[in-house]
């Protein structure tokens, strides 16, 4: 069965352009060093509606970037179909100097997404983490004989500001941020953004 279709509509009401944002929380890892990414971003001018569609559709991915910090933006090098149940956890490998996943396996613990970086990986030397509908949303810095464990709860949140998609974001520093809920059998959810930069949320796309 094809995965169900969200519709999060974006109404520019403000007065001005901005950059509307969509990031994703309620994602539990086990180590602090959590960095969670731009999933969504896009310019909008004033008086203008945008869609952002997506599915609920997991994944993995890896950079080879040592370090982040809100600002930068991650590239993912490696993207590869991740499923809550089916395939929960995969290796993180070095082989002569090439980065890369193994095959996924449903070896890990079931609602959670786990990524096995083994003994080969230098410290500091990459980012691996989870994505959804093939952008990523949360990433870790890589440590060898370490696996990060992502417990999956998705909350859905919204913002305006200057960013890019894969773009660190500061959620402790964020301001205008406004959670957004599915109600039970829907699938579409509408956000004005006003004169006042105060959200509005309605259900259905509006």
């Amino acid at each position: 069965m094809a995965a169900q279709n969200y519709t999060l509509r974006f109404k520019n009401r403000s007065g001005s352009q901005h950059d509307f944002l969509c990031y994703q929380q309620g994602i539990n890892v086990n180590t602090p060093y959590v960095y969670t990414l731009a999933w969504f971003a896009k310019p909008v001018a004033n008086g203008v509606d945008v869609d952002f569609m997506w599915t609920i559709d997991y994944s993995f991915v890896w950079s080879e970037q040592g370090t982040l910090k809100p600002g930068i933006t991650f590239k993912a090098q490696q993207v590869i179909p991740a499923d809550l149940t089916s395939a929960n956890l995969v290796t993180f490998t070095d082989i002569e100097d090439a980065f890369q996943f193994g095959t996924p396996n449903a070896s890990g613990a079931a609602g959670s997404l786990t990524i096995d970086c083994d003994s080969t990986i230098p410290k500091g030397a990459a980012m691996v983490g989870m994505g959804m509908s093939g952008q990523g949303t949360h990433v870790v810095p890589a440590e060898p004989n370490f696996a990060a464990v992502f417990s999956v709860h998705p909350e859905y949140w919204i913002s305006f500001g200057s960013f890019v998609p894969g773009q660190v974001v500061d959620t402790q520093t964020m301001v205008n941020s406004e959670q957004v809920d599915f109600p039970v059998n829907v699938y579409g959810m509408t956000a004005t953004l006003d004169s006042g930069n105060n959200w509005t949320l309605a259900q259905g796309l509006v």
